[in-house]
C-alpha cells in the first residue's frame, strides 16, 4: 500500500484534514495547536479503506450535491 499522507485543508475552525489515500476527513473544533494534534492522532489511528471507482464517483457526486 502507498504511504499515507495527511493534508490539512482548512486552517480555521473547524480544522479539517484529509487522508490523501482514502479521502477520509478528520475534524477538530479545538484551538489550532490542539486541533492539529487531535487530527494527527485520528489520522494515525485510522485504517484506509480504498474505494473502487464506482464508489469513488458516487462519493464525489454526493459531496458536490450536499450543503454544509
Amino acid at each position: 500500500m502507498a504511504k499515507r499522507n495527511l493534508r490539512i485543508v482548512t486552517e480555521g475552525s473547524p480544522l479539517i484534514g484529509i487522508c490523501e489515500t482514502c479521502n477520509t476527513q478528520f475534524r477538530s473544533y479545538s484551538p489550532v495547536k490542539e486541533a492539529r494534534q487531535t487530527i494527527q492522532s485520528q489520522f494515525d489511528a485510522h485504517q484506509c479503506k480504498r474505494l473502487d471507482d464506482s464508489q469513488n464517483a458516487a462519493r464525489i457526486v454526493k459531496e458536490a450535491t450536499t450543503e454544509d
